[in-house]
């Protein structure tokens, strides 16, 4: 499957990408993806030497993700809008990160005290609290996006703001979590040895997606709530 432009598809003027599925044999891998903390994606640069593949096996993005309220299938996932749901799934894999660190954090102290230096006691509270608070917001977005399923709906456009709204925060809240453990440790732990090390590039790894972007989702969601008020205050 490469992701990839297609000028002359007739589908060319709603989206610039699309999904092309090609015979493994018919490229050229190349050994240039070397991205840190993505290995795990199975991706790849491959080379094309003048492949012609027919539009049958040319899908077009928008098309992949719209709804299809006539799909024969009893799991909703095909006959709703797929993006709410795809664009979701990075933040369990980004939420475990945070939680193995601090797992991580705790089993290097195997158990001592903290008397000579309290602050460690109340950085792990910190972290615990916040992880919590985390997991409690990531189960409140699987179920608003399983209640919509269920019931065949898909989520309108303030409600898919306040989806990305909370993913952004709450992928914030775990780079934080992991920041505070990293930092504390201080530069002896700057080892490739260290597991604390690698949960610190992978998370920032994941936090760097764009489906978790801070700044571009919030002054999103910040100008319907300005635009809102403006609109309330022409009313009164």
């Amino acid at each position: 499957m490469l992701h990839a432009p297609c000028l002359n598809h007739p589908d060319n003027a709603h989206t610039p990408r699309f999904l092309v599925l090609i015979a493994a044999n018919e490229v050229e891998r190349l050994d240039s993806w070397d991205s840190c903390a993505m290995a795990a994606t199975g991706s790849h640069d491959v080379l094309t030497h003048q492949l012609l593949v027919p539009h049958d096996r040319v899908f077009a993005l928008h098309k992949i993700f719209a709804q299809d309220p006539l799909a024969m299938t009893c799991d909703y996932i095909d006959r709703l809008p797929l993006a709410p749901y795809l664009t979701t799934s990075i933040i369990g894999p980004l939420l475990g990160c945070a939680e193995g660190a601090f797992t991580e954090f705790v089993a290097m102290f195997n158990g001592s005290l903290t008397k000579n230096d309290p602050r460690i006691a109340e950085q792990v509270a910190h972290s615990a609290a916040q992880l919590n608070s985390a997991s409690l917001l990531y189960d409140s977005l699987i179920t608003q996006l399983h209640d919509a399923g269920v019931n065949d709906r898909a989520l309108d456009a303030q409600q898919l703001l306040q989806l990305k709204r909370d993913r952004a925060y709450l992928a914030k809240q775990c780079v934080q979590v992991v920041r505070r453990l990293v930092e504390r440790l201080g530069a002896s732990s700057l080892v490739a040895s260290n597991p604390l090390q690698r949960h610190w590039r992978d998370i920032q790894a994941m936090a760097a997606h764009r489906d978790v972007a801070w700044n571009e989702t919030m002054l999103a969601f910040g100008d319907t709530i300005l635009r809102s008020l403006a609109a309330d205050a022409l009313k009164d």
